[in-house]
């Protein structure tokens, strides 16, 4: 099982965490001054022209089109190379980790996506509170916009 989650929703040193980050999360600071210093997977990580795109277009444009931009260059410049069952493979019982907190869009919620659609295989977002990891819903549209991008066509 691989779950899901962003550095600041997921503290503990009681799981495998890796970072799916381009900075390997050394950009993020925990409330006692430390910083993220486990395991990256860069793999999975948004390559930086797309990125930096798409960080100006999503204030050009509707949301829709901003994550139908991002969706589709992901796919075609990370996923699209990858071999699935390696991943989960090296992944296994590991918590992968990202700077985003909120639950309506991170590339985390297309890698989980991605996963189910090609090996099905579930990845669960989560949060860690109270000593145990707590399920979170993820944005359904990341299913339709990777579907439409995987079958090559356009979304309303």
């Amino acid at each position: 099982m691989i779950y899901t989650s962003s550095y600041k929703n997921f503290i503990t040193d009681k799981y495998r965490l890796v970072s799916i980050s381009k900075d390997k999360g050394v950009s993020f600071t925990y409330e006692d001054g430390s910083v993220y210093s486990g395991e990256c997977y860069l793999d999975l990580a948004p390559k930086k022209e797309f990125f930096k795109k798409w960080r100006t277009l999503r204030n050009e444009v509707s949301f829709e089109e901003s994550t139908m931009f991002y969706v589709k260059h992901f796919y075609d410049e990370v996923l699209k190379n990858l071999d699935p069952n390696k991943v989960y493979n090296d992944l296994d019982g590991a918590v992968l980790l990202c700077y985003e907190e909120s639950y309506e869009f991170c590339h985390r919620h297309i890698v989980a996506s991605w996963l189910n659609k090609m090996i099905n295989k579930e990845v669960l977002e989560c949060i860690y509170a109270n000593d145990k990891i707590i399920e979170k819903e993820r944005p359904s549209y990341i299913d339709e916009y990777l579907n439409a991008v995987m079958n090559n066509k356009k979304t309303n």
